[in-house]
Protein backbone atom coordinates (compact mmCIF):
# COMPACT_ATOMS: atom_id res chain seq x y z
CA UNK A 1 0.00 0.00 0.00
CA UNK A 2 2.75 2.46 0.97
CA UNK A 3 4.82 1.45 -2.05
CA UNK A 4 1.87 2.20 -4.33
CA UNK A 5 1.33 5.61 -2.70
CA UNK A 6 5.04 6.35 -2.99
CA UNK A 7 4.99 5.43 -6.68
CA UNK A 8 1.91 7.62 -7.29
CA UNK A 9 3.61 10.49 -5.51
CA UNK A 10 6.72 10.11 -7.68
CA UNK A 11 4.54 10.01 -10.80
CA UNK A 12 2.70 13.14 -9.75
CA UNK A 13 5.99 15.01 -9.25
CA UNK A 14 7.47 13.88 -12.58
CA UNK A 15 6.15 16.91 -14.57
CA UNK A 16 7.45 19.30 -11.92
CA UNK A 17 10.85 17.64 -12.02
CA UNK A 18 10.95 17.79 -15.82
CA UNK A 19 10.02 21.48 -15.78
CA UNK A 20 12.66 22.23 -13.14
CA UNK A 21 15.26 20.36 -15.21
CA UNK A 22 14.30 22.35 -18.30
CA UNK A 23 14.54 25.63 -16.38
CA UNK A 24 17.91 24.66 -14.93
CA UNK A 25 19.38 23.77 -18.31
CA UNK A 26 18.07 26.98 -19.89
CA UNK A 27 19.43 29.11 -17.05
CA UNK A 28 22.80 27.39 -17.32
CA UNK A 29 22.95 27.99 -21.06
CA UNK A 30 21.89 31.63 -20.57
CA UNK A 31 24.64 32.10 -17.99
CA UNK A 32 27.20 30.67 -20.41
CA UNK A 33 25.98 32.99 -23.18
CA UNK A 34 26.11 36.00 -20.83
CA UNK A 35 29.64 35.06 -19.81
CA UNK A 36 30.73 34.76 -23.44
CA UNK A 37 29.06 38.09 -24.29
CA UNK A 38 30.71 39.86 -21.37
CA UNK A 39 34.10 38.43 -22.29
CA UNK A 40 33.67 39.53 -25.91
CA UNK A 41 32.53 43.02 -24.92
CA UNK A 42 35.40 43.41 -22.49
CA UNK A 43 38.04 42.31 -24.98
CA UNK A 44 36.50 44.50 -27.70
CA UNK A 45 36.53 47.49 -25.37
CA UNK A 46 40.17 46.95 -24.43
CA UNK A 47 41.07 46.51 -28.09
CA UNK A 48 39.26 49.74 -28.98
CA UNK A 49 41.02 51.62 -26.18
CA UNK A 50 44.38 50.44 -27.50
CA UNK A 51 43.46 51.38 -31.06
CA UNK A 52 42.09 54.78 -30.00
CA UNK A 53 45.31 55.52 -28.13
CA UNK A 54 47.34 54.92 -31.27
CA UNK A 55 45.36 57.32 -33.47
CA UNK A 56 47.09 60.56 -34.44
CA UNK A 57 44.15 62.60 -35.72
CA UNK A 58 40.44 63.02 -35.09
CA UNK A 59 39.31 61.44 -38.38
CA UNK A 60 41.17 58.19 -37.77
CA UNK A 61 39.82 58.12 -34.21
CA UNK A 62 36.29 58.62 -35.56
CA UNK A 63 36.80 55.75 -38.02
CA UNK A 64 38.07 53.48 -35.26
CA UNK A 65 35.12 54.41 -33.06
CA UNK A 66 32.69 53.77 -35.92
CA UNK A 67 34.17 50.31 -36.54
CA UNK A 68 34.04 49.53 -32.81
CA UNK A 69 30.41 50.60 -32.50
CA UNK A 70 29.40 48.59 -35.56
CA UNK A 71 31.08 45.50 -34.11
CA UNK A 72 29.44 46.18 -30.76
CA UNK A 73 26.01 46.48 -32.36
CA UNK A 74 26.47 43.24 -34.29
CA UNK A 75 27.68 41.38 -31.21
CA UNK A 76 24.79 42.54 -29.03
CA UNK A 77 22.21 41.90 -31.76
CA UNK A 78 23.45 38.35 -32.32
CA UNK A 79 23.47 37.68 -28.59
CA UNK A 80 19.91 38.98 -28.26
CA UNK A 81 18.74 36.77 -31.14
CA UNK A 82 20.38 33.68 -29.62
CA UNK A 83 18.88 34.44 -26.21
CA UNK A 84 15.43 34.98 -27.71
CA UNK A 85 15.66 31.69 -29.61
CA UNK A 86 16.73 29.83 -26.48
CA UNK A 87 14.00 31.30 -24.28
CA UNK A 88 11.32 30.82 -26.94
CA UNK A 89 12.27 27.18 -27.38
CA UNK A 90 12.16 26.62 -23.63
CA UNK A 91 8.80 28.35 -23.44
CA UNK A 92 7.40 26.06 -26.13
CA UNK A 93 8.74 22.96 -24.37
CA UNK A 94 7.32 24.13 -21.03
CA UNK A 95 3.96 24.83 -22.65
CA UNK A 96 3.89 21.36 -24.16
CA UNK A 97 4.77 19.84 -20.78
CA UNK A 98 2.01 21.74 -19.01
CA UNK A 99 -0.49 20.92 -21.73
CA UNK A 100 0.39 17.24 -21.48
CA UNK A 101 0.04 17.37 -17.71
CA UNK A 102 -3.31 19.09 -17.99
CA UNK A 103 -4.60 16.51 -20.46
CA UNK A 104 -3.32 13.68 -18.28
CA UNK A 105 -4.97 15.11 -15.16
CA UNK A 106 -8.22 15.65 -17.02
CA UNK A 107 -8.27 12.06 -18.23
CA UNK A 108 -7.48 10.78 -14.73
CA UNK A 109 -10.23 12.91 -13.22
CA UNK A 110 -12.69 11.71 -15.83
CA UNK A 111 -11.74 8.10 -15.22
CA UNK A 112 -12.02 8.59 -11.46
CA UNK A 113 -15.56 9.99 -11.70
CA UNK A 114 -16.86 7.03 -13.70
Amino acid sequence: MIDKMNEQFKDSLKPVTELATLNMSVLQELAEKQNALFTTLLSSGVSFAETAGQQKDVMSLAEAQKAYLETLQTTITESAKETYTLVSGAQEKAGAMIKGLSEEMTSKMTAATK
